[in-house]
């Protein structure tokens, strides 16, 4: 086997396992140790850009199934049905997968397990008929409602020789119908059934000897952000004294969990009610974000036998120049390396850092795509904040990185929101969260990287690449500390000047 045949041998392989599956042979690689974690029965929300490993992560918990049930939904395909019909789609699907669970239970051939299994699935059955049925009633409508009051009054009568008497055996009855209009709201008539729905689950755990159930909202970022508070919540009451499990995945600046509105509270609260689990690696992390690429790396080249000698295919200086071009996302890394080694075949050559430019720029219009696709509606606007960073940074100022300041962001809400959601999007990347400028001003700045695919061209004259994992002899980070400044000022008066009528909706 010759070194292209390993090369194209190691990149198919990749390419196979790029898209989580039950097919996908990839191991989620733990350093932080999230699987451990993930397996508690606790509510818990995973944060993560996307191909950060939230699918992969959660894929590792369908392989006990001894004490659990693993449920999952994937978002994604509902996000084009309306408020409240998404909550209902989901529910449903839920319950078609427990009901699956019953039906397919290995203690079946026991006789009284199968009576208990038969009428449990049709209490399923009934919930899934009623939630049916209101899919296709409008989300509040009126309902007629007719009211009968009956009167009675009764005696005898008798009848002699001298005429009848009263005694009091006879009966007269009138009646009155009372009709009149309810108004129905198809999410209140959701919570009403949530007490039916939880002791329906509780019984469905104890048939199936007490398992607790996961249940994986993937995806769960493509619900509007002013629904999603709201959707969340039902799902969490949903949770309350059953054994059911919430494991959320999600991006986290695009993502409204909690909302509290007029004394109503709806939702999850991050550190009382769910815990957290993060999965994005930031450049500020460089050399953790190093050696889990290179864990990434060695094991497709193990698991594929193509027995690549990855030290020789790619110099350390593109490796590092990969690990920034990819932001610390691992699909990012390994799509961008799969195209590498392509290129690498073709030309009979190793990889070189100029190819990683080359590659992250022809693979911009992909990035860009996901961007539009997740952004939703919020997208137009987002193009705005990216386009003053991107001619900030790259055309007047001849380089990659700039600084914001910590102190004077929070006056600024709505461009705090855009940098956090382009980071989330994968256009921008923290360096540093919390670093001095060169010279001091006695301030505290983040420092964040303009995406390598926004590079103009892989060789771009007279500019200043900094790179965030290099240090001086005494190990300051003096080149970070003295890249260019934003003034928030003029940021907010370039959109001020664009009149625009759309404002970001503000997350934690």
């Amino acid at each position: 086997m010759n070194d292209n045949i390993k090369i194209n041998t190691l990149a198919r392989y990749i390419e196979e396992n790029l898209r989580v599956s039950d097919q996908t042979s990839l191991n989620y690689i733990d350093p932080r140790g999230h699987v451990s974690r993930l397996n508690s029965k606790q509510n818990q929300i995973i944060f993560g850009r996307r191909g950060s490993g939230k699918s992969l992560l959660v894929r590792t918990l369908k392989r006990d199934t001894s004490n659990s049930v693993f449920i999952k939904v994937n978002i994604e395909d509902y996000k084009d049905i309306s408020f409240p019909d998404s909550i209902i789609q989901v529910y449903r699907s839920f319950f078609r997968q427990l009901q699956k669970e019953i039906n397919e239970n290995p203690e079946w051939f026991q006789f009284l397990k199968k009576y208990n299994g038969k009428k449990l699935s049709s209490e399923i059955q009934k919930i899934l008929n009623e939630m049916q049925a209101q899919l296709t009633t409008p989300d509040i409508y009126d309902e007629n409602v007719k009211k009968t009051n009956s009167e009675k009054a009764g005696g005898n009568f008798k009848t002699n020789a001298l005429g009848s008497e009263f005694g009091g055996n006879a009966e007269a009855s009138q009646s009155t119908e009372i009709q009149k209009s309810v108004r129905i709201e198809k999410l209140n008539r959701l919570k009403i059934q949530l007490s039916e729905m939880k002791e329906l689950v509780n019984k469905v755990s104890k048939f199936l000897n007490s398992k607790h159930i996961f249940l994986v909202l993937d995806d769960f970022y493509f619900i509007r952000k002013n629904d999603q508070a709201n959707f969340i919540d039902l799902f969490h009451r949903l949770s309350k004294d059953t054994e059911v499990y919430l494991k959320i995945a999600t991006i986290k600046h695009l993502s409204t969990l909690y909302s509290q509105t007029n004394g109503s509270i709806s939702g999850i609260e991050i550190g009382h009610d769910a815990q957290s689990i993060e999965l994005d690696y930031t450049l500020d992390q460089f050399q953790a974000l190093s050696n889990f690429m290179r864990e990434l790396l060695n094991q497709a080249n193990t698991n594929s036998n193509a027995g690549v000698d990855l030290r020789q295919l790619i110099s350390d200086n593109a490796f590092k120049q990969l690990c920034l071009a990819s932001g610390g996302v691992p699909r990012d890394f390994l799509s961008l390396f799969i195209k590498l080694c392509n290129r690498a075949v073709n030309n009979n050559s190793s990889i070189s850092k100029t190819d990683v430019n080359d590659i992250a720029i022809e693979n911009y219009p992909n990035k860009l795509d996901n961007f539009k696709h997740d952004s939703a509606e919020e997208k137009e606007l987002l193009e705005y904040y990216l386009k003053f960073l991107r001619k900030f940074t790259l055309t007047d100022k001849n380089t990659n990185i700039f600084l914001v300041s910590n102190n004077d962001l929070g006056d600024y809400s709505q461009i705090k929101q855009a940098i956090k959601e382009l980071v989330d999007l994968r256009l921008i990347h923290l360096v540093d969260a919390n670093t001095s400028s060169a010279p001091s001003d006695g301030k505290r700045y983040s420092a964040y990287m303009i995406d390598i695919g926004l590079y103009p061209n892989s060789r771009p004259r007279n500019f200043n690449q900094i790179e965030p994992g290099q240090t001086d002899d005494a190990g300051r980070r003096d080149q970070i500390r003295s890249a260019p400044k934003i003034s928030l000022q003029d940021f907010k008066k370039y959109i001020d000047d664009l009149r625009l009528t759309q404002v970001l909706e503000e997350t934690d």
